[in-house]
């Protein structure tokens, strides 16, 4: 409650630790709603500040910059995999979830500043459209395209899941010893077909294909 406010509610009544009760009810009403419209106003204005501040790094300039981190930044984590799988270095980067986890925070910057763009990001109903069994979901997706920031976020989406299954192929190929040069490469350029090229590898070379991998239960 804003340091008046407070005052003035603290003045309206002395209130001992004996009188609490009764005093309470002395407090008047009226009092009590201003005090809750400051605090109200306050945290608006708290809001609005927030929002302003923030508005130079959320800018359009900084979505293209993200877009261009999201393109060519993991490019050299492919290079890494399909070229250099087994030295030492692709495994320091590509063992741990560090790089996955950068590249998903640039996504999520993305979401974030195209949202608080007016117009930046496909109206919901246009999104909606893609989802209409009825409708034409193709040609909805394409008149999506027309909004550059939401390029921005789906580029930057398939991107950072492209690399989750590039790495989730290497490593499966580090931990069982199979060649995965060129489904990796297939991951990064055409994404899916690139996971069943690794499939196909586990087959043809009589590693088979990775079961069931959830924990079996103790009992």
């Amino acid at each position: 409650i804003p340091t008046k406010t407070f005052l003035a509610l603290k003045t309206s009544v002395a209130i001992t630790p004996l009188e609490t009760t009764t005093n309470l009810s002395a407090i008047d009403p009226s009092l009590v709603t201003a005090a809750a419209a400051h605090l109200v106003s306050d945290t608006d204005s708290f809001s609005s500040s927030i929002v302003t501040s923030l508005s130079p790094l959320l800018s359009n300039d900084n979505i293209s910059k993200a877009f261009n981190v999201a393109t060519f930044g993991p490019q050299l984590l492919w290079v890494l995999m399909i070229l250099l799988p087994n030295t030492t270095i692709t495994k320091k980067i590509m063992g741990t979830q560090a790089p996955i986890i950068a590249f998903s925070l640039v996504h999520l910057f993305i979401v974030i500043a195209s949202a608080s763009q007016k117009d930046g990001t496909a109206p919901i109903a246009e999104f909606n459209d893609v989802f209409d069994p009825s409708g034409n979901p193709q040609l909805a997706m394409v008149n999506m395209m027309r909004y550059p920031n939401f390029v921005s976020e789906e580029w930057s989406h398939v991107l950072t899941w492209d690399l989750f299954v590039g790495r989730m192929v290497w490593l499966d190929g580090i931990k069982r010893g199979i060649f995965t040069g060129h489904s990796v490469l297939f991951c990064n350029l055409i994404g899916p077909p690139g996971y069943l090229i690794h499939c196909a590898t586990c087959l043809l070379t009589g590693k088979g294909l990775v079961g069931n991998e959830v924990p079996e239960d103790d009992e």
